[in-house]
């Protein structure tokens, strides 16, 4: 393995690995499940995809500086097509034929998958210096990033040989629009072709057939009103006039108020007896 070299490249966040400051558990290429380092512990991967505008005059020197350390581990100088260099054309299309560039910042940029298994330095350029950070990045801004490059052809001929993009340090130059990239592409797994309606089925939402009919209102039974008790006369005002001028009040008799009278029946649907 080469002991690799520092480069400097400046792009966009277009995906990330997890939270972008405290990593992710890293999963096993074949078994799908969380990676154990030696002594057991789980390996955390930190890292996110970076797109560089194929208009930057440093991306060419980036990329010749990728071929040259490949070359390096090789004493042939002939680096196989196998050899994985970890980036994508954004223009390109991916393994199912979809093309890269409906995937916001892919566009016109070559996409570098920057990983490592150390936390990155983040910092943020203020009032004239760079002070570290430890939040206030998203995926969608755009950083000036320390790659470390490192070329490596690993003894186990399972695994594959490729170039290690390993993000040292990097740093917060501007804000861009978030990208969410955890959305599920429905292309990718649906296709671009309008499904077929099933025999049976409707493209168009189905109207109810028929109707129900509305209950029959039923009378309401008349409802029992308290009769109202009589309301006792004012009583005149003793504090004005001396008690012999006053008028005598008469107490009204208190009469039992009539309780409606039941209804009588119908009468004999048979007539009299004799």
């Amino acid at each position: 393995m080469s002991t690799g070299q520092n480069v400097l490249i400046s792009g966009r966040i277009v995906w990330k690995s997890g939270d972008l400051f405290k990593g992710a558990p890293q999963l096993d290429f074949n078994t799908k499940q969380p990676k154990l380092d030696k002594t057991g512990k789980q390996v955390i991967q930190y890292g996110f995809g970076l797109a560089v505008s194929k208009q930057d005059p440093a991306l060419n020197n980036f990329i010749g500086m990728m071929q040259t350390e490949a070359r390096s581990v090789y004493q042939s100088g002939n680096v196989p097509p196998s050899f994985a260099y970890k980036y994508k054309d954004g223009d390109g299309i991916d393994d199912q034929g979809i093309p890269f560039s409906q995937r916001e910042g892919y566009a016109g940029c070559i996409v570098f998958a920057l990983t490592t298994q150390q936390p990155i330095t983040w910092f943020k350029y203020d009032n004239g210096q760079n002070v570290l950070i430890a939040e206030g990045v998203k995926c969608g801004d755009y950083v000036n990033v320390q790659v470390n490059m490192k070329a490596n052809v690993p003894a186990v001929t399972t695994h594959k040989a490729g170039m290690f993009l390993n993000p040292n340090a990097v740093q917060l130059i501007g804000y861009g629009k978030e990208i969410v990239s955890n959305v599920i592409n429905a292309a990718s797994i649906f296709g671009n072709a309008a499904p077929v309606v099933p025999q049976g089925a409707s493209a168009v939402p189905v109207a109810p057939q028929g109707g129900f009919f509305a209950p029959t209102p039923q009378p309401q039974a008349p409802q029992f009103q308290q009769p109202q008790m009589p309301q006792a006369p004012a009583q005149p005002h003793f504090g004005v006039l001396p008690q012999v001028h006053q008028p005598q009040v008469m107490q009204p008799q208190f009469q039992q108020p009539q309780m409606p009278q039941a209804p009588t029946g119908f009468g004999n649907p048979f007539g009299t007896q004799q």
